[in-house]
């Protein structure tokens, strides 16, 4: 059973929602200068101690002398390259109207899945993914058919952490509010949730936070109707180097629509909460590092649905409070006016804005402007929106396995959402 951490008794547990001291940005607002968060972030870190006792941080003892390196946080280098693919993807809601138009989830299911078991992502983030959505991608098959029920399903392959947006909970309870976005009285809802593949990755954490003045309480957001939840995994790749501890913090969120002020917000809310993970974790890993004369390297990303386009004060207030856009990383030095939309309007042909991101934390600029070389131990091979055909689309089963469906025959183009799957592969070395 979850628990929850309470202020004046923290203690270590698998699922937490993360308390943040009063950010700095956010008593620039007179509004919110009354916020009183508390930290226990060490709490956290007093969970990771279990990782010596299950050799999570190799000791010492296992190296030869001559192969012994001094820790560091920053891995530079590896014998082989290795492969990571991040995937981001908002779902869209199951709208009744959308059913109307033979658009409903149970007809869009099978496509979400054949794209998923196709791209076959790493780690991948979602939007706009109801419960019962997940539930069924997990039990859809993993070979590109799509069928519930087979044997090899997507829950062989990915483990899945998600809390709901508005009562932070994880599956659904008669006791969650009406959804105000479908308006057919269900209790589902946004979970904002992290896949990851269990071959390659073991959980070390699961975070839940919430873009509001009060990160740690459930359902909050900047006087939205809904909660604006950010759901995240702290994992361990268990594909690095044997001499290597290779740490991957992982997140899921969607930015508000529509109002540029509480995109601003969420995005210095989001820097808060990552700034103080990224100081202590590096701090703790580091010194375990030292003592187990072990390189550690760390990465933290969070992926979504941010509805602000390249350009944008929201989007520049993002780079400003230490995040990068992955495709600016990119060794293919595509403009940003060279990427096509990540909107479609159900149509492959039919976008009007990109606003899906995979972005990487590198930290806040030193006061002299100088900002960390994000490109220390990684290059990003390649950035493609890819476009999921679905339902009455031109040979649909052709065109789903397809690894990246981007050709356009006017209407006849459907989607399986009203985004593209924007796929990220990295190369660490």
């Amino acid at each position: 059973m979850r628990r929850r951490f309470h202020d004046e008794e923290p203690v270590a547990i698998d699922n937490i929602y993360l308390p943040i001291p009063t950010p700095t940005s956010f008593m620039k607002h007179p509004s919110r200068k009354s916020i009183v968060i508390l930290v226990i972030i060490a709490a956290f870190l007093s969970s990771m101690t279990a990782l010596h006792k299950t050799n999570h941080i190799l000791p010492g003892s296992s190296l030869s002398q001559t192969h012994k390196k001094k820790a560091s946080i920053f891995h530079e280098s590896s014998e082989h390259p290795l492969n990571l693919r991040i995937v981001t993807w908002n779902l869209r809601v199951p709208f009744p109207s959308d059913a109307k138009k033979n658009l409903s989830w149970n007809e869009r299911r099978s496509s979400v899945a054949s794209a998923i078991a196709t791209h076959q992502p790493d780690l991948m983030a979602l939007q706009e993914d109801f419960y019962l959505m997940s539930e069924s991608l997990l039990k859809s098959s993993n070979n590109n058919t799509a069928q519930i029920g087979t044997k090899n399903t997507l829950s062989e392959t990915y483990e899945r952490y998600g809390l709901f947006n508005r009562n932070g909970e994880f599956r659904p309870s008669s006791s969650w509010p009406e959804n105000p976005f479908t308006l057919d009285g269900t209790k589902d809802g946004e979970h904002n949730s992290v896949w990851y593949n269990k071959a390659r990755f073991s959980s070390l954490q699961n975070m839940t936070f919430w873009l509001s003045r009060t990160p740690e309480k459930e359902g909050s957001s900047f006087d939205e109707v809904t909660g604006r939840v950010v759901n995240c995994a702290l994992l361990q790749d268990e594909f690095c180097a044997e001499t290597t501890t290779c740490l991957i913090f992982f997140c899921s969120t969607h930015f508000p629509a529509g109002n540029q002020t509480r995109s601003i917000w969420s995005a210095h809310a989001l820097s808060d909460v990552f700034s103080l993970i990224q100081k202590d974790l590096t701090k703790s890993y580091l010194a375990r590092g030292n003592n187990n004369n072990n390189n550690v390297r760390f990465d933290m990303f969070v992926s979504g649905d941010f509805n602000s386009i390249p350009g944008s004060k929201t989007h520049e207030a993002m780079i400003q409070a230490g995040f990068v856009d992955t495709r600016t990383l990119s060794i293919e030095e595509k403009p940003m006016d060279d990427y096509d939309y990540t909107t479609n309007d159900w149509y492959s042909d039919n976008g009007d804005s990109l606003i899906d991101y995979v972005w990487l934390y590198k930290g806040a600029s030193s006061s002299s402007g100088a900002s960390h070389d994000v490109k220390r131990h990684f290059r990003v091979q390649s950035v493609k929106h890819v476009s999921v055909p679905c339902c009455n689309s031109n040979d649909d089963a052709t065109q789903a396995n397809s690894p990246f469906f981007e050709q356009s025959n006017g209407m006849s183009n459907r989607t399986a959402s009203d985004h593209k799957m924007v796929v990220v592969d990295f190369e660490f070395y």
